[in-house]
């Protein structure tokens, strides 16, 4: 079927707004059933049109309805084969899942009947504020409660917390210098924010910890990150703020950047938003621009600075997570943190499959792998306390 560029133009459009009439389902099926290439010049322009909206898309309520049409044609009865509007997620909303390697599922994996309709709902809750904080006297406050919370260290400081699980440090006049250290451990499944006591506010990503002084003293604001964190940081010419991760350190006076560096990944990434960052890094250091990213391999002196697209980075702190161009055994890692859930790929080969999508943090479990079936031809069953990954 012959589509002229200004008809894949208004389909891409109608598509994204959920408002294909079946007609037009009918005319884009033809079209990307005629060849692959179609399904990559489709794929293109979805592409486009995504990146222009960015995170505008998801925030306009006149747009909901496009997410409301998703969500009711994912919850119908599958039907296989599938047809090829059913891939059309693509780039409208990705939902890929979590990867944990366990041999001891390798002999059971053909086992695993796919066809059979599985409690997916009730597998995985949606993500929450949830953290642990534990003070300098090491007394652990649990902080998913929305109570509001008023609390007291040693030196003064009044750390509060409001209904919305936002924790706030505000320190008092004391002629003490001793440094008192406090951390909020995010677990799986999790999120937190935080002001510290500069005024300096913090969002923490699922499955991270940080530890930090509950009042900065001196010349330095020396915080401690394993995992993910968003910083907005206080400007204050006569105090760098530093982040320790691993073997690195990102040090800036006042800006916005993301950090992550989990344990059981083998790189840092440091992306800037605003401002300027020190990227120190064993023997070397890189100053890193707006709009740039900076990589390091854990353990080796080189450290990679690359232009990218932010928002693909940073908006998690949003609720929304963006990625591009990406291998599916990464993705699954994020998501597993996420949602909290552990899964096991059937074959190497799904592992390596890339892709380029969004989706919003709010979504459930069931959603998620309703959306991944069609998306990327892939089915799901429970063995276990592990999903597996693989196809009937």
């Amino acid at each position: 079927m012959k589509l002229q560029e200004e008809d894949i133009i208004n389909l891409t459009i109608d598509y994204f707004r959920g408002e294909l009439s079946d007609i037009q389902k009918k005319d884009l099926d033809d079209f990307l059933l005629e060849k692959e290439d179609n399904i990559s010049l489709f794929n293109c322009y979805c592409n486009l049109y995504y990146k222009g909206r960015s995170i505008a898309f998801y925030n306009q309520v006149d747009k909901q309805k496009a997410w409301d049409h998703i969500a009711s044609s994912i919850t119908k009865q599958k039907a296989k084969p599938r047809k090829l509007y059913a891939w059309l997620p693509y780039v409208a909303a990705l939902f890929i899942i979590a990867l944990v390697s366990s041999l001891v599922l390798m002999n059971q994996v053909e086992k695993i009947d796919f066809s059979k309709d599985y409690n997916f709902a009730e597998f995985a809750p949606t993500g929450s504020k949830d953290a642990i904080l534990t003070l300098a006297d090491g007394i652990k406050v649990n902080l998913k409660d929305a109570s509001e919370q008023l609390l007291s260290e040693k030196d003064g400081t009044q750390i509060s917390k409001d209904s919305a699980n936002n924790l706030v440090y505000l320190s008092q006049p004391t002629e003490k210098n001793e440094l008192l250290y406090n951390t909020i451990d995010v677990p799986r499944g999790g999120e937190y924010s935080l002001t510290l006591s500069d005024g300096t506010k913090v969002w923490l990503n699922a499955e991270t910890k940080l530890r930090y002084p509950v009042k900065f003293n001196g010349h330095k604001r020396d915080v401690y990150l394993t995992g993910e964190a968003y910083f907005e940081v206080a400007h204050n010419q006569h105090a760098s703020f530093v982040v320790h991760t691993h073997d690195s350190k990102v040090k800036v006076l006042g800006t916005k950047f993301n950090v992550s560096g989990y344990d059981d990944q083998d790189f840092i990434v440091t992306t800037l938003i605003e401002g300027s960052v020190q990227i120190n890094n064993l023997n070397r250091i890189e100053i890193l621009k707006p709009g740039y990213q900076s990589t390091i391999i854990r353990g080796k002196d080189p450290i990679v600075i690359k232009e990218v697209d932010t928002n693909l980075y940073t908006s998690w702190v949003s609720g929304v997570y963006e990625f591009e161009n990406v291998e599916l055994e990464y993705i699954m890692t994020q998501l597993g943190r996420w949602y909290d859930v552990e899964f096991f790929f059937s074959g190497e080969e799904y592992k390596h499959i890339r892709f380029t999508g969004a989706f919003k943090k709010e979504n459930s479990f069931e959603y998620a792998l309703n959306m991944i079936e069609r998306i990327a031809d892939v089915d799901f069953a429970i063995k276990g306390k592990y999903i597996i990954v693989g196809r009937q």
